[in-house]
């Protein structure tokens, strides 16, 4: 087998082991994300010679999807573990117009002469008793995420501006809304089987439920073949010590980063001070670990195993076991094992039913178990990409294993693909019946949840805490999912069950669990103040993944309370998690820091993060993270009136969901690409394309997306002069958002039907309308959504000429919009602005509008979105004499005609009316008529109203 190993790599400080994925500086680990990993050894094999940007591409995202700013990112990451910055050339040289180079000299060495990797200081007064001292690479698999499966910190509603029209003009398409809307759990919450071990043993000596830390066994001999023996072990383990009484293993999310910065244990377990950290961390009650060696010939290969089980509340030591067996008799050293540790644990005889059922839980041969093992060590790596394939062979050597499809499962929510983890869960029921009572519930559960099928979830969830009461895990699954399924206050009382656990008060979870609560009641102050309740109590107790969570919690908490202090903590999330080693809670930091930057005005610096979450996405195979960015950069590029670039992410957005059968995430890409069409016209295409999203988000049962579907529909439908039907939609959808508690829902609805009342000529129900909008936006400090209000107020303080009125409410809009880089709403305020300077005689003030509008408008390549700032601007010709301004008013109907907006028409030519006037124009007459039949026709009373036919008044009433 070693002859089949790649050899390492030496250079300068640095040592890269291909096969063992590590990389060493002075023998110290370096943490590296997987795709990272590949592209530093893609340039060491070949050192010295050239590689140019698209082999490495091919070679690292066979599937594209990505940019070359990915593969640039890889390199900085390389050069910054490596110690260099991003132009210094010491190792890596940049070929121009070609690729990389890696310039340093590497010199191949066989694995014996590779230097000992370096152990950490806790235990280093006994370091010298060690055998083959190893300290396991830093990851973590927390925060693993997809688009059906958002955390609930990140609610991912747009803030987006609504541009300024001259009155009743249709108002932007809300399409960069949430693209999860529903309050769901992540599926990594949802553990299962194996990995969970809660059986929830006790000892004799313990009248409640104890909490044993089992932490990952050494390979003693260090030979990357056998690395799957120490996840493999463990598991099996926790399912056996945890058998027939009360104990639970606390997950291993929790223990990995716990003890990642401890020395490795003695032969006879941690020393008292690394003991009393991991309890301190922990609130470890017994922590279990050991090492291996494999040895023998390589056909009939054996295996030793010694196991040390330590009380961590005196530091006693209640067994030390050694066992040996052949290799391929390892389920039977397993079981022979975990009888031993459940004696020395005064643990009760099991029935010899319940022990046929552990062992079903078991791997049913030592090579499914070598599958299992790299599949877990994969998933400990954040690679589930392999953990996917390992499993795939596991299940053909043992179809009917249930535990083999929840890994599965597992893999494939990690990779983004929502319906392939729903049908592995599906199989893993299928199978298992013969499974402890506990597992199998485990298994229901997930199935139920990879199914979105909260309220059974949440039974099975109770059904479990009913069953082993002193584990907390499955009461903080019941919260989420009671949470996902908008049963506040069931998730508030069963916080309170949670509370009266012993030693609840300290744990960080609590009080992040009780954040999440408060997010779900849109009580965001309260959230954020649990939050950092949270990192005080995770800070207490040094657990660096539950610091790097509540930084990340309190940071998306502060961010949407426009708190300055939300960057920080986002950023020393980000740091946290990469010295945890753990790159998808990097991603998702990195992309709640770019909302947050996106929000403050910082668009650039927004673009960069998202760039970076992205590359850490796509490095580990989250094709659901992947896709999430992608919608992220799309709602920052509209708004910034990048419509192009805003539809090309949206496409990427639709690929990619069809790719992983995400359904919610196509609804979500095809109406913003809908949303994008309509920006050209108002076509019978475009109302079609509404009606199919809308087929998607009621097949998916989503009610967010359905009434952000609905707002936008009834938009394009005002737009294309279709009032009646838009009134329709707008109903539906204000009946729908009652169900809906995330205020931004009712922001949009309730504006847009405002809108409507507003064209009808409805004008009280209008500003009633707007008011109630105001009010909410201002409770949930919504300051975007407070200058779509204020435009729209303007704009009909200008349609009744109080131009004086309307021009500090568009001072107000234009400053939220640029600080907000907004461009289009900004400069759709700058035309308005522009229009009542002109009209209160102010020709500077004029004139410097006229010139900030111009520039924006340069920039903006969306089309409706400014169709006001392309009629106030010739209007203001008009009026300084310009001949050719009403053609251009003309042009700009027809065009509007031809696109089938129709309001859009009827402002032009209300423009051009107005043009005609000034200038005494006998065709003024036959135009005001032309405009006041088609006003009529389609019932737009507001336009009557400034138009000065009396029957306006009618046409309102009639609706």
């Amino acid at each position: 087998m070693s002859a089949l190993q790649k050899p390492i790599y030496r250079f300068g400080e640095f040592e890269l082991d291909p096969d063992e994925r590590r990389l060493l500086a002075h023998g110290a680990a370096v943490t590296l994300t997987p795709k990272v990993f590949d592209t530093l050894v893609l340039l060491v094999e070949r050192a010295g010679h050239a590689i140019s940007k698209d082999e490495l591409m091919r070679a690292l995202w066979p599937r594209g999807f990505v940019d070359e700013s990915n593969l640039t990112k890889h390199i900085w990451l390389i050069r910054k573990a490596l110690g260099v910055g991003e132009n210094d050339t010491r190792w890596i040289e940049t070929v121009p117009k070609l690729g990389y180079r890696f310039v340093a000299p590497v010199q191949r060495i066989a694995r014996e002469e590779a230097l000992p990797v370096t152990v950490g200081d806790a235990d280093a007064e006994a370091s010298a008793h060690r055998v083959s001292p190893l300290t396991p690479e830093r990851k973590s698999v927390s925060d693993a995420k997809s688009a059906d499966d958002a955390p609930i910190a990140e609610r991912e509603m747009a803030r987006q501006h609504v541009p300024a029209t001259l009155s009743s003009l249709p108002v932007s398409r809300r399409w960069i809304g949430a693209a999860g809307t529903a309050i769901v759990i992540a599926l990594a919450v949802v553990w299962f089987v194996i990995r969970d071990h809660s059986a929830n043993v006790a000892t004799t000596a313990d009248a409640r439920g104890s909490a044993v830390a089992i932490v990952e066994f050494s390979n003693l001999s260090q030979n990357a073949k056998d690395s799957w023996l120490g996840p493999a072990l463990g598991e099996m383990l926790a399912t056996e010590i945890t058998a027939g009484g009360r104990m639970y293993a606390l997950p291993d999310e929790l223990v990995r980063p716990a003890r990642a910065d401890l020395a490795a244990p003695l032969a006879g377990g941690y020393a008292a001070q690394s003991l009393a950290t991991l309890r301190r961390r922990l609130g470890a009650d017994y922590v279990l670990s050991g090492g291996y060696v494999v040895a023998g010939s390589s056909d009939q290969p054996r295996v030793r195993l010694d196991l040390a089980l330590q009380d961590a509340r005196t530091g006693a030591t209640v067994a030390n076991l050694a066992r040996d067996a052949a290799l391929s008799d390892l389920p039977a050293l397993v079981a022979e094992a975990g009888s031993g540790l459940r004696e020395h644990l005064g643990v009760e005889a099991t029935s010899r039913g319940a022990l046929q059922q552990v062992a079903n839980a078991q791997p049913p041969t030592a090579d499914v178990a070598r599958r299992i093992g790299f599949a877990l060590d994969a998933l400990h790596r954040d690679d589930p990409a392999r953990a996917r394939d390992e499993l795939l062979d596991a299940i053909a050597q043992a179809p009917g294993y249930a535990p083999a499809y929840s890994y599965l499962a597992q893999a494939w929510s990690a990779l983004g693909y929502g319906v392939k983890a729903a049908a592995a869960a599906d199989q893993a029921a299928a199978h298992a019946a013969g499974l402890p009572e506990e597992q199998r519930l485990q298994i229901e559960l997930q199935q139920q949840a990879t199914q979105r099928a909260w309220d059974k979830a949440a039974a099975t969830a109770r059904a479990l805490v009913s069953l082993r009461p002193e584990n907390p895990d499955y009461r903080l699954r019941l919260i989420q999912l009671l949470l996902s399924a908008h049963e506040d206050a069931g998730a508030d009382a069963a916080l309170g069950d949670l509370r009266k656990l012993v030693d609840a008060a300290k744990d960080p979870r609590i009080e992040l669990a009780a954040a999440d609560i408060a997010s779900a009641r849109d009580d965001t102050k309260g959230a954020a103040v649990h939050a950092r309740q949270a990192l005080a109590l995770a800070e207490a107790r040094d657990e660096a993944g539950q610091i790097a969570a509540a930084q990340a919690q309190l940071g998306a908490a502060l961010g949407y309370l426009g708190d300055s202090n939300a960057q920080i903590q986002l950023r020393k999330a980000i740091a946290t998690y990469q010295q945890n080693g753990n790159p998808a809670g990097e991603a998702s930091a990195r992309e709640s820091l770019g909302k947050s930057l996106a929000g403050s005005g910082q668009g650039d610096a927004a673009r960069e993060e998202y760039q970076r979450a992205m590359a850490i996405y796509q490095g580990i195979g989250d094709l659901g993270g992947t896709t999430t960015v992608y919608s992220d950069l799309a709602r920052m590029l509209w708004s910034a009136g990048d419509r192009d670039a805003a539809s090309t992410a949206a496409r990427h957005v639709v690929e990619l969901a069809r790719e992983t059968g995400d359904l919610r995430m196509q609804a979500w890409g095809l109406q913003a690409l809908t949303t994008a069409d309509s920006d050209e016209s108002a076509s019978d295409a475009v109302i079609q394309g509404f009606r199919d999203v809308l087929a998607l988000d009621e097949k998916t049962a989503n009610k967010g997306g359905t009434v952000w579907a609905l707002a936008n529909y009834a938009d394009v439908l005002r737009l294309r002069g279709d009032l009646s039907a838009a009134e329709e939609a707008c109903k539906r959808a204000m009946s729908a958002v009652k169900d809906i508690s995330d205020p931004q829902f009712t922001l949009l609805i309730t504006f847009n039907c405002a809108q409507i009342a507003l064209d009808r000529g409805d004008l009280a129900l209008a500003e009633d309308g707007l008011d109630k909008v105001m009010a909410l936006a201002k409770s949930v400090e919504d300051s975007l959504q407070q200058a779509n209000v204020e435009l729209t107020l303007a704009q009909i303080a200008i349609g009744r000429r109080r131009f004086a009125d309307a021009r500090p409410r568009l001072e107000r809009a234009a400053q939220i919009s640029e600080k907000a880089e907004a461009h289009t709403g900004t400069a759709n305020a700058e035309a308005l602005l522009a229009l009542c300077a002109d009209a209160l005689g102010d020709t500077s003030a004029r004139d410097g509008a006229v010139a900030r509008a111009r520039e924006l408008r340069r920039g903006i390549t969306e089309r409706q979105e400014v169709f006001a700032v392309d009629i106030a601007l010739a209007l203001i010709r008009a009026h300084a004499g310009d001949a050719g301004a009403v053609g251009d008013l003309r042009a700009l109907a027809e065009d509007a005609d031809r696109r089938q907006w129709l309001g859009w028409s009827l402002e032009s030519r209300l423009a051009a009316l107005d043009a005609l006037r000034l200038q005494h124009d006998p065709a003024a007459a036959a135009l005001s008529a032309e405009i006041a039949k088609t006003a009529h026709e389609h019932g737009f009373g507001w336009v009557l109203t400034r138009l000065g036919d009396g029957s306006s008044d009618a046409v309102a009433s009639q609706h």
